[in-house]
């Protein structure tokens, strides 16, 4: 494992949680996210680790809140990471997953994420996923109810909220929240938020804001809890990342 990730290209789209990694920066330590994860390599497999599982893909797909590792060995990779609620991870996680925590992506699916991977100007990655699940869109949409609650924790600066109070505005019990946001989303509405802030200061950071300003502006203590954070939740360090990326990619108003 590497402490100096290097990535050629970064793109992050903040108003729906999702990310897209393109160059040799991915040798982490074990983690799990809240993440849909895809994975393709750009020149060459890549090994992937999971549970007792180790093997190497051209191109995989991680389910959300899987522990895994990923190691690029060396060689350029593309990654995505895409919030699970949406359309199209939905229908990724149900046409390659089946179920399985992890999936090898067929040939055909790995060379076009390669191709628009590769490209010159990085696709959001809502757009690169829309790649491999066109008509997504169609997929039956979150309870109305959490699909506006995680609309309100999206623009709450630190991404903080008291579950009661969530629950109180949408009329409905805490335990009633709790069981209902897990069942929509898949997570914890704890875990949710935690990667709602996250992002916000990976966002921050990799946008030149310094480390532990970052990390207060997204409701972290000290730019020592993000850090370890984030290695828990994508396996890498921040500053890390911000200091050995060559290029970044951070539209929508990242770290505004």
């Amino acid at each position: 494992m590497t402490d100096a990730p290097f990535v050629s290209g970064l793109r992050i789209a903040r108003e729906d949680m999702s990310l897209l990694i393109r160059g040799a920066a991915i040798d982490v330590a074990p983690h799990r996210h809240h993440a849909l994860q895809i994975a393709v390599g750009l020149a060459g497999p890549f090994r992937l680790e999971q549970g007792q599982m180790s093997a190497m893909f051209d191109g995989a797909i991680v389910a959300p809140d899987a522990a895994h590792r990923l190691d690029s060995l060396g060689q350029d990779i593309g990654v995505l990471l895409v919030e699970p609620e949406l359309p199209a991870a939905r229908e990724a996680g149900l046409r390659f997953l089946g179920g399985r925590p992890v999936a090898a992506l067929p040939g055909a699916e790995t060379e076009r994420l390669r191709a628009i991977c590769m490209a010159g100007e990085l696709p959001s990655p809502v757009e690169a996923l829309a790649v491999l699940v066109p008509g997504a869109e169609k997929r039956q949409a979150l309870d109305p109810r959490i699909a506006a609650l995680q609309e309100r924790l999206r623009a709450l600066p630190e991404k903080r909220a008291v579950p009661g109070e969530a629950a109180a505005a949408l009329g409905l019990s805490e335990s009633h929240l709790r069981h209902l946001f897990r069942k929509e989303t898949g997570v914890s509405f704890r875990r949710y938020l935690l990667w709602l802030r996250l992002g916000d200061a990976m966002a921050r950071a990799l946008s030149g804001t310094p480390l532990t300003e970052a990390a207060h502006a997204a409701g972290f203590a000290d730019s020592a809890h993000l850090s370890r954070t984030c290695r828990e939740m994508f396996g890498i360090n921040p500053l890390a990342l911000a200091r050995h990326s060559r290029f970044v990619q951070a539209p929508n108003g990242a770290g505004s």
